[in-house]
């Protein structure tokens, strides 16, 4: 295989690393933002506590949702997409340029990649234990996750209801794990780039 053929072929692979980077901490974004929150004040449905009938309106439920998990995953998966847009413009840079990278640029780039894989797989972990969490609170009332979503939540001040998608919040937990993933994999990449360059 001749340089210019195996440049194109890592321009693909970190070109398609850093795109599912990306695209994942999108995912995730808007999943959680869009369906694991709802009415005015933005509930986190993730982490609920006390699910159980409402003593004085029966046929309706109560529980807690005091989490902060929605935020987080938010605020963490994008840190992700803004990761993912200037590690990857560098790292495509330099293979584009066919340039030289300094050591301490390839050792600095596989640190961030694994601090980045930490905070993702953290993101996956919160994610994944909140829906969980909320779904077996529902599960122990005898009802089915899925139901209870798009059936709907609603806030005591309000008498709107504001149905949710389970699928879409589960397409964002997976979308996490894909994303920790993905930076395992570049951050992979450059710990080899560096050992290779020391």
């Amino acid at each position: 295989m001749d340089a210019r053929s195996s440049n194109w072929l890592r321009i693909g692979l970190y070109g398609g690393i850093h795109a599912l980077q990306l695209l994942t901490a999108i995912i995730t974004l808007a999943g959680i933002a869009d369906q694991a929150r709802y009415g005015p004040s933005g509930i986190c449905i993730l982490y609920i506590q006390d699910y159980k009938v409402d003593q004085a309106n029966p046929g309706y439920y109560l529980f807690n949702a005091n989490s902060s998990a929605c935020s987080g995953i938010m605020g963490l998966s994008a840190a992700s997409m803004l990761l993912a847009l200037i590690i990857g413009a560098a790292s495509l840079y330099y293979i584009v340029r066919a340039e030289f990278r300094a050591v301490r640029l390839i050792f600095g780039m596989a640190v961030i990649s694994i601090v980045e894989t930490l905070i993702a797989f953290l993101m996956a972990i919160i994610a994944t234990i909140g829906i969980n969490t909320t779904c077996n609170q529902f599960t122990l009332a005898g009802f089915s996750c899925g139901t209870i979503f798009s059936g709907g939540f609603f806030e005591q001040e309000t008498t709107a209801t504001y149905p949710k998608s389970l699928g879409v919040v589960n397409a964002a937990v997976v979308s996490s794990w894909i994303c920790c993933l993905s930076w395992a994999a570049y951050a992979a990449l450059e710990v080899l780039n560096w050992r290779n360059s020391v």
